[in-house]
């Protein structure tokens, strides 16, 4: 006789894992190589900054303490940079993190969420481990369609898009976000998840801590992983009311960020310098990348991230296993239901060089 067992949820059965980017270690080991290109998940190439790393050695002594809990010190730190106060700030381990911490908090079972397609695919995930309703609004010419999710947000317990989009590189302009604002009922979040807005360099990119103060339903999404380069440590941000982010207090974990990320989050704020070496280096190397892609007859597509998205004329997932074997990682595009295209990280230049000739080895490939 068969031995009941205990069962997992069944919103798991409808739920397809996240799949991170290749890591390097993996990818060494598998190929038996010594040195890998890693362009598969918008990492800052630049390393760590040297005001972090002494950060994290001075208070490394201090790791058997538990961390501050409430994250005081860097959520000050934020507020004077924002003009806001630090009830203002929700502080997790990563902005994923924050996303899960705005469902739980605000999202039932049948809640009707929105969001564009493509997009960042872990906002489709936990809708649906939450059991909500997800709609998809197909983008438009790459972008966010604003009238189509207005019109779907009629209802709707949260609206959710990625500004930049995560891959298309696309942004909406203040003046859309804006409307976008304006036509999302006030009893919906309109989630704005900024994870690559460091990146940008058009003048037209929302200030959404200025609409954030006319419309208090608008909680804006940020992370230390991207031009601050600490993704591996996992620290990021909700701005939002003091009432929305009591609420995600009420959910996140007792002590969400170590006391090394704190350290280092605050260090990373004070290092103006690094963080414009990295906006530079991005702005060249996007150049750079985009100008050698297109010299391969490819179509890249124009980005405001650390990213080009690219249409590679045959299945990505083929090339994408070539180049491994020649020690790049790029990212498929399957994920986001688009099979011919890559999504491709703005490395250093000596890295954007070694991936050019390794795409350019395997195009010549039969596909």
């Amino acid at each position: 006789m068969t031995q009941p067992r205990p069962r997992a949820r069944r919103a798991l059965a409808a739920l397809e894992p996240y799949i991170p980017g290749r890591s390097a270690e993996e990818v060494m080991a598998r190929f038996g190589l010594t040195q890998v290109v890693k362009l598969g998940s918008n990492e800052n190439p630049l390393g760590v900054s040297p005001r972090v790393r002494d950060a994290v050695i001075r208070i490394l002594d201090r790791a058997h303490h538990y961390p501050d809990g409430e994250s005081t010190r860097l959520r000050g730190r934020l507020a004077g940079r924002f003009g806001l106060t630090p009830e203002h700030f929700c502080v997790a381990n990563g902005a994923d993190n924050i996303l899960t911490c705005l469902g739980l908090a605000f999202v039932e079972r049948g809640d009707r969420c929105v969001t564009g397609l493509p997009t960042y695919t872990a906002y489709a995930g936990l809708v649906r481990l939450l059991e909500g309703e997800l709609v998809e609004v197909p983008l438009r010419e790459w972008t966010f369609d604003v009238r189509a999710l207005a019109e779907a947000a009629a209802g709707a317990k949260a609206v959710i898009v990625c500004n930049p989009n995560n891959p298309t590189g696309s942004i909406l302009r203040h003046d859309e976000l804006q409307a976008l604002a304006e036509g999302v009922p006030p009893d919906a979040l309109l989630v704005v998840d900024e994870a690559y807005a460091e990146w940008v360099d058009d003048p037209a990119f929302p200030d959404s801590v200025a609409l954030l103060r006319r419309h208090p339903n608008i909680v804006i999404v940020r992370t230390f992983s991207k031009i601050y380069g600490l993704a591996g440590l996992r620290v990021g941000y909700a701005i939002g009311a003091p009432e929305i982010v009591a609420s995600l207090n009420q959910v996140r974990e007792p002590f969400p960020v170590d006391r090394l990320a704190q350290a280092a989050a605050e260090a990373a704020l004070d290092d103006d310098a690094y963080a414009r070496a990295a906006y530079e280096n991005n702005r060249a190397g996007k150049a750079a990348l985009a100008q050698g892609l297109t010299a391969l007859g490819l179509r890249p597509l124009p980005s405001q991230a650390n990213f080009v998205l690219v249409d590679l004329g045959r299945p990505a997932a083929t090339v994408a296993e070539r180049l491994l074997e020649r020690g790049v990682i790029i990212r498929p595009g399957g994920m986001w239901r688009l099979p011919m295209w890559a999504r491709i990280t703005v490395g250093t230049p000596q890295e954007i060089a070694r991936l050019l000739e390794a795409l350019s080895t395997v195009l010549r490939q039969p596909a």
